[in-house]
């Protein structure tokens, strides 16, 4: 293994999870902002999700650096555990009426934007296929076309909800899609582990996985992508803002009535 190559993915994974949180501090300010919360309601929002998010990153690497992860041997592998409780915090919010509230006050276009982290991602597995680490058919050389999605992110967010553009059943169709990627990845991780249910037999097996810092990947990567596509599709599927069809009623049938 390349002892070089896989310093570099441990940092890439670290600045990756760094930069997913200033995502959502940032978002966080921004919907303070147009909900107008006093500075003493930011505070105490910034201060819990930082604090939250901090516990359960730390609590990882403790149990990750005691090897509590590294037992592949039986089934579920205990690395399958660690998807659970940060899904669980996103469902609590996809469900919460309140949360409607802020996903209001959140461009449409953001929580597609935010996905070109992946591109990233993808690199990083890459990388690490070529350090000896990674397996090839968790790379966009083989199985995962998760990248697809980190690429067309950033077109997708100003093709859907550009100037004038308010188009919700593609962005909806965009989400399903990269939701059905994000799913293909995480059954190849599985599915490469030393476990009674391996599937590729291939070396090296997927065991980084359960390592520093890489078990942020299932415990905090992955829930945050799947969690942008799951607000992403309640904030498009409730929105009766419809600004598409507001702009289509102004003009065009101002000029019917002109004629």
């Amino acid at each position: 293994m390349n002892d070089f190559l896989y310093l570099t993915g441990q940092l890439i994974i670290f600045v990756l999870v760094l930069g997913l949180i200033n995502s959502l501090l940032f978002g966080l300010r921004f919907a303070g902002k147009q909900l107008e919360w006093s500075k003493g309601e930011h505070k105490r929002v910034t201060r819990l999700v930082i604090l939250a998010t901090s516990l359960w990153l730390i609590t990882l690497l403790i149990f990750s650096w005691l090897g509590a992860f590294d037992a592949f041997d039986f089934f579920p592998p205990r690395i399958f555990y660690v998807f659970f409780p940060p899904m669980l915090v996103v469902f609590f919010f996809l469900f919460w009426p309140s949360f409607d509230r802020f996903l209001k006050v959140i461009p449409a276009s953001w929580l597609i934007y935010i996905q070109s982290f992946r591109i990233l991602m993808e690199l990083f597995l890459w990388l690490g296929y070529k350090a000896g680490f990674v397996p090839l058919q968790m790379t966009f050389e083989w199985l995962n076309y998760d990248i697809i999605v980190g690429i067309t992110a950033p077109m997708a967010g100003f093709s859907f909800f550009g100037p004038r553009r308010y188009h919700r059943f593609q962005a909806i169709l965009w989400n399903i899609f990269g939701m059905a990627l994000l799913c293909n990845i995480v059954l190849i991780a599985m599915l490469s582990t030393p476990s009674p249910i391996r599937v590729f037999m291939n070396e090296p097996a997927n065991i980084f996985i359960a390592q520093i810092p890489f078990i942020w990947i299932p415990g905090f990567i992955v829930p945050f992508a799947l969690a942008m596509h799951l607000y992403s599709l309640r904030q498009l599927i409730f929105d009766n803002r419809r600004p598409s069809r507001k702009f289509l009623s102004k003009h065009l049938f101002k000029k019917d009535r002109e004629k």
